[in-house]
């Protein structure tokens, strides 16, 4: 059985789909620049904790040569 629809609401239509694409187009973009901002804090983050982590040895190492008892 065949389905008429009228010519302005298929247009109608036609056009909804289009603007749901290009909100799926823009959402996925966005989601991928969250992922780059995501992967670079990552990254920054782990440069943080590498320099804490050096910044810890030093302080231990002025730590034992500071308070190491001589031997006389």
């Amino acid at each position: 059985m065949p389905v008429y629809v009228k010519v302005d609401e298929y247009k109608d239509v036609l056009d909804l789909l289009n603007m749901i694409k290009n909100k799926l187009a823009e959402a996925k973009e966005l989601l991928s620049r969250i992922n780059e901002l995501k992967n670079e804090e990552d990254a920054e983050l782990e440069l943080w904790h590498s320099g804490i982590e050096e910044i810890e040895k030093k302080i231990e190492f002025v730590d034992k040569a500071l308070f190491r008892p001589s031997m006389l």
